[in-house]
């Protein structure tokens, strides 16, 4: 009797719990439709997060979160990362620390777009360029407030401006031509 062809086993799917806002931002900058699922591999930052989330099995939180994040957000998992490499445990601990870090993606995705800006010499008005950012990945208020994405630009800027002056106190040697650049 002929061997049959194995047939390839879907992969396992995984809906993550997630805030408006990421599975928002992770379907636009993944260019992932609303039915598509993830395919969860180590290569990019979102792969690698959950990859690690993943596979991580310890509770450290003491609640649950997962019922604040009402979006889900589909990831697919191959049999062999699901069953051979672990990849199958979702604590509210991961859960939480992905919404986070997207949300730290997303507000570096701002900061450096605002930067792109200012290095080139276009003079722009904050807060019009965070509603455009938030028109671009269709957030609503309720999914991320314009006020929490203004304010942190400005906690940005006064982190790089306080780096900045520890830069310029650290050269602060007499006659040394990076101390007179930056003094001027």
């Amino acid at each position: 009797m002929p061997r049959q062809p194995m047939e390839k086993p879907l992969p396992v799917r995984l809906l993550v719990p997630v805030r408006p806002a990421v599975e928002k931002y992770l379907r636009r900058k993944l260019h992932l439709h609303a039915d598509e699922a993830f395919q969860l591999t180590k290569k990019g930052s979102v792969g690698r997060i959950l990859y690690h989330l993943l596979r991580n099995p310890e509770q450290d939180r003491q609640y649950s979160v997962v019922a604040g994040y009402p979006g889900r957000f589909s990831v697919a998992i191959s049999d062999q990362q699901a069953w051979l490499k672990g990849c199958r445990h979702l604590t509210d601990q991961a859960v939480h620390d992905f919404n986070r870090q997207v949300e730290d993606l997303i507000e570096q995705d701002f900061h450096t777009r605002l930067d792109a800006l200012a290095d080139a010499g276009v003079r722009f008005e904050t807060k019009q360029q965070a509603l455009r950012f938030m028109n671009h990945y269709g957030f609503t208020e309720d999914d991320y407030t314009l006020d929490a994405l203004l304010k942190s630009y400005y906690r940005y800027r006064i982190h790089e401006r306080k780096a900045l002056l520890r830069l310029m106190g650290a050269t602060d040697i007499p006659n040394c031509p990076a101390a007179l650049q930056l003094a001027a």
